[in-house]
């Protein structure tokens, strides 16, 4: 496997496990709110960015690659709405789309076939991510803050996360 796309990959497992560290501060803001419906969404987000770290860590190690685990970079924020955390979550969505293109088109760019056939997996998950991410910020704007208990029923029964 090419360096390049070595670290590249491998970075990529920090920043998954970085996502779940940013969608579990999300889970404690809505747990203090007693908001469990959002809790729980962002629980489970939190799990499926797991999930995709260990997705990485397989493939990794199925290349014969050694692991480099770095620390996780995170300090828990202080938030001041709804809308503020469901803003960020796009945003973040965002930026890991676009890391992951980054390593597509580096893999492209030395014919990494396999790498690449890996990866079609998560262009096509941040499609879906960034569209669960972009539907609750559209929610909230129709119904406001107003509409946030109507909100956090739906996510209570949300099977978006289920695979």
């Amino acid at each position: 496997m090419e360096e390049k796309i070595f670290t590249l990959l491998n970075e990529q497992i920090n920043k998954e496990f970085q996502s779940a560290y940013i969608y579990l501060d999300f889970y404690n803001f809505f747990e203090e709110k007693s908001l469990d419906g959002f809790s729980k969404w962002y629980k489970d987000q939190a799990n499926e960015e797991m999930g995709h770290a260990w997705r990485f860590i397989n493939y990794l190690h199925d290349k014969d690659q050694q692991i480099n685990l770095a620390p996780i970079e995170h300090n828990s924020q202080k938030y001041s709405s709804v809308k503020e955390i469901l803003e960020k979550g796009l945003k973040h969505e965002q930026y890991i789309s676009d890391c992951i293109r980054t390593i597509y088109a580096q893999a492209n760019d030395v014919k990494d076939f396999e790498t690449m056939n890996f990866l079609n997996y998560f262009l096509s998950e941040q499609i879906e991510e960034e569209v669960n991410a972009r539907n609750l910020i559209a929610k909230y704007n129709f119904v406001g803050e107003s509409g946030v208990l109507g909100m956090n029923g739906l996510l209570q029964t949300s099977t978006d996360h289920e695979g």
